[in-house]
């Protein structure tokens, strides 16, 4: 499942009046033709006169949204205070974070706190509407990442419907004829047979004793109630780690990227986050940035230290 995310469009014409000193503003947030956005191993080792140079070319070549990177420091870095108590999403944040950091090779993002922040994440219960379906937006000119809360509160549900739906559907392609078989065989040997008028109650009844008699269905139960204890739960954490690092990326002066594999493509989602098995393995080695995002990210910063 595939969801929206944006900058907000009013806010980064507002910012646009902020004076990067030789940085210009680059402010389109529509999706880009299909020209490669990948910043080579050489441009992201030119000096700090040629990225304030070249500065517009690069932003228009890279899709990349200086206005957008209201809330770095001068040397780049980001400190976020996290704004809410909902613990899963607080390790969303967290996972977001080291996503970024790692892919990166250094501390770009860190935790900051209530006094010491340069954005801040939280939670909108702003209600969705036919303009704006998306989870979640970066605002540079409040400097808030956020997330909406009535999607974020229905996702679990969502996936955990997904992984029960996986579930049921891996066991009766695996045992439907089985039980059936059996059901069959057991009304047979009570005298009930197909040509009965009332045969079909007599053997739903009995297929359903023939089903929950099965070792495996008492596995599949165990499943179920691991889905909703904590997989669902665990599914939506990775996902929303995804979203929130799409939505660094935006901080970081990244606008959407015209691939779809991008973490920064217009829409994000992986089905990683719906597997009932993948999820229970875990998703610890799980990280959504490519390569084009990370050499996007590490130009668009070189461009506003280099300014700064």
């Amino acid at each position: 499942m595939r969801k929206l995310h944006h900058l907000k469009a009013q806010s980064l014409i507002a910012a646009a009046t902020v004076t990067l000193l030789a940085t210009p503003v680059v402010t389109s947030i529509t999706t880009a033709q299909a020209a490669s956005v990948t910043p080579s191993s050489a441009l992201l080792k030119k000096s700090n006169s040629y990225y304030r140079s070249h500065a517009r070319a690069l932003g228009k070549k890279y899709k990349l949204a200086f206005d957008a990177q209201s809330a770095l420091k001068k040397n780049g870095k980001a400190v976020i205070y996290v704004n809410t108590k909902d613990k899963t999403l607080n390790q969303s944040v967290k996972l977001a974070m080291a996503y970024w950091n790692k892919k990166l090779g250094k501390t770009e993002f860190t935790q900051g706190s209530k006094k010491n922040h340069t954005l801040t994440f939280g939670v909108s219960t702003a209600a969705a509407s036919k303009s704006d379906q998306s989870d979640a937006w970066w605002t540079p000119m409040t400097k808030k990442l956020d997330v909406r809360w009535s999607y974020y509160t229905a996702e679990k549900q969502n996936i955990g419907i997904s992984m029960t739906n996986q579930l049921n559907k891996a066991f009766y392609k695996q045992y439907a004829d089985t039980i059936e078989t059996k059901a069959k065989a057991n009304l047979a040997a009570k005298g009930i047979t197909t040509s009965d008028k009332d045969y079909l109650s007599p053997f739903n009844r009995e297929a359903s004793n023939v089903e929950t008699s099965l070792p495996a269905y008492t596995t599949l139960k165990k499943d179920v109630c691991l889905v909703k204890s904590t997989l669902a739960n665990e599914g939506r954490k990775y996902e929303y780690a995804s979203t929130i690092a799409h939505e660094m990326g935006h901080v970081m002066g990244l606008n959407h990227s015209p691939n779809k594999q991008d973490l920064m493509y217009f829409e994000s989602g992986n089905n990683n986050v719906y597997s009932f098995k993948k999820v229970k393995a875990g998703l610890s080695k799980y990280n959504p940035i490519t390569t084009t995002d990370k050499n996007r990210a590490k130009l668009a910063l070189k461009i506003y230290v280099a300014a700064h």
